[in-house]
């Protein structure tokens, strides 16, 4: 193909290829978008915000996602609050009041919330939809290949050939060259924004290619860390009796109430030394719940550390049937009593340890399936993370990360692109009358078509500013005539004729054929003779 707009050869080349990563991502369905249109998201969204959602391999509660309405259609962007992958998920919006009637599994999930542009849905909808981005394209691509072409720079016959066969044979070398030739014309500040331009769709193709190449996350295996172990257990003295065997009762087995009130709760761990902290929760099955601190958060040295606390089973009853009575229900219900210890150690995850008790009137016993020890740290395991992008070695940012940096460099690229277009096309030289006219008019004097003096050379040169150039160098007018078959605009000095000639197009011929037909009085409308030869 020969290049006759090299300049828009260059510019929708950069186009396409920013466009690329979008393009991409949008139809394998990896990215996506919702632009907002009510409030049910407020304050975190607002109507016409532009939510960027990317498809992950897992989602859990608390997460905004996305997901397709089977009745409207519409994209739906709210809050997970419950459910499970494979049964489906329950969303809700954060200012609805009631949840989503859809529970949409895992795989019907569009994406996660990976981006957020306030107001951003107005402009960045078309550029972001497969339909808009063609578009731009289109318009890029249609400016630089409409553009009217005179008899001059169409090839006809065998050196239409010949120059296709030329092109063929130039490959991508030849095309690399005028490349770099067009950047050398370039005036200095649209070179410089040409080379920003082609950095940054670069870097958006990069960015593209390791965010959307993989999964955003990755399943790893956790070396394992220091053992931890931590053990509850606890004992009471009661009296003589048929209850139990002497007068001591030890865990697991129950408490009758009727013997002893109060146990003795010790709590044993071992592993790197930290801070301690156990608490209790005690619920009633009504919704009520209060928590209390038995053993605030402790400093302690040494690979293992107990601590012993006396629990008063009346004051903890009292306490929930308190509750009961204020509030009118619950009242002789079971009270659960969770034990829950936590121990923060330099350089590893804070390791937390948990029981169940339940207790009634009668008794006070270990819920069954709770266990009396908590251990961690033991074998190694796997973690699912965020996928990390490395360069050299080194991590620099996770994949979802690169993805939202991918979407923010192409559009920065289109940006440029669009610019340098504008601007290229703005000084761009005139190669039609009109845009002569519209550009040069003070410079122009409309003539009679007129012969070249005898003997004296006539000089054509390539482009019209060349033209302006040498009348304003001379202080000569430019003189322009029409031809039946072309414009010719002349600066004439010394006996030297330059000359620089516009072929006529079909249209312009047939409006000259029109000016040559007589008028009603039998005369032409204006006079045609020799131009230049």
């Amino acid at each position: 193909m020969l290049i006759r707009h090299p300049i828009r050869h260059l510019i929708v080349a950069v186009v396409l290829g920013v466009t690329a990563v979008g393009v991409w991502a949008v139809a394998t369905e990896r990215v996506s978008y919702v632009i907002t249109y009510g409030v049910s998201m407020n304050p975190v969204y607002y109507k016409d915000d532009l939510v960027v959602v990317a498809r992950r391999s897992s989602y859990g509660i608390g997460d905004i996602a996305a997901y397709r309405d089977a009745k409207s259609g519409q994209r739906v962007l709210h809050r997970i609050i419950g459910g499970s992958a494979a049964g489906g998920f329950v969303f809700k919006g954060d200012n609805n009041q009631s949840v989503d009637l859809p529970h949409p599994t895992a795989a019907q999930l569009i994406g996660k919330a990976a981006l957020h542009v306030p107001h951003g849905g107005i402009w960045l909808k078309p550029l972001l939809s497969p339909s808009g981005l063609g578009m731009i394209v289109f318009l890029i691509a249609g400016g630089g290949t409409t553009a009217t072409l005179t008899r001059r720079q169409v090839p006809r016959g065998r050196r239409k050939k010949k120059v296709k066969a030329m092109s063929r044979q130039a490959g991508s070398w030849a095309q690399a060259a005028e490349v770099v030739r067009i950047l050398e014309r370039m005036p200095a500040h649209v070179r410089a924004l040409a080379v920003a331009t082609a950095a940054i769709a670069g870097l958006a193709l990069g960015l593209g290619l390791v965010g959307w190449t993989k999964p955003v996350t990755a399943t790893v295996a956790v070396p394992p860390g220091p053992a931890q172990t931590t053990t509850f257990s606890y004992s009471a003295r009661v009296p003589p009796s048929p209850a139990y065997d002497g007068t001591t009762v030890t865990s697991p087995d129950p408490v009758f109430r009727r013997l002893t009130d109060r146990i003795d709760l010790r709590t044993r761990y071992e592993g790197p030394p930290g801070t301690f902290a156990l608490g209790a929760e005690l619920t009633n099955g009504t919704g009520w719940r209060t928590t209390m601190a038995l053993v605030p958060a402790q400093q302690f040295t040494g690979s293992a550390y107990q601590r012993t606390v006396r629990l008063d089973l009346k004051a903890l009853s009292d306490r929930a049937a308190a509750a009961s009575r204020a509030t009118g229900v619950g009242v002789g219900n079971p009270i659960a009593i969770e034990l829950r210890s936590l121990v923060s150690s330099a350089g590893i995850a804070p390791f937390t340890a948990t029981t169940r008790f339940e207790m009634n009137d009668v008794q006070l016993i270990v819920v069954a399936g709770s266990s009396l020890s908590s251990s961690a740290g033991a074998t190694p395991a796997t973690t699912v993370q965020a996928r990390e992008v490395a360069i050299f070695g080194h991590q620099v940012m996770n994949a979802s990360t690169a993805r939202s940096y991918a979407i923010l460099a192409f559009l920065t690229a289109m940006a440029g692109a669009l610019l340098i277009y504008l601007r290229t096309r703005r000084n761009e030289p005139p190669r039609t009358r009109a845009e002569i006219e519209r550009r040069h008019q003070h410079l122009l004097v409309h003539v009679e078509p007129m012969n070249s003096p005898p003997g004296k050379p006539v000089v054509n040169v390539d482009s019209f500013p060349a033209l302006v150039k040498l009348a304003e160098r001379y202080g000569q007018m430019i003189l322009t005539w029409r031809r039946p078959d072309a414009d010719d605009f002349v600066v004439r000095d010394e006996g030297i004729t330059y000359r620089y000639r516009v072929p006529l197009d079909e249209p312009v011929l047939q409006n000259v054929e029109h000016i040559k037909r007589p008028n009603s009085a039998g005369t032409h409308r204006r006079k045609t003779s020799s131009s230049v030869t």
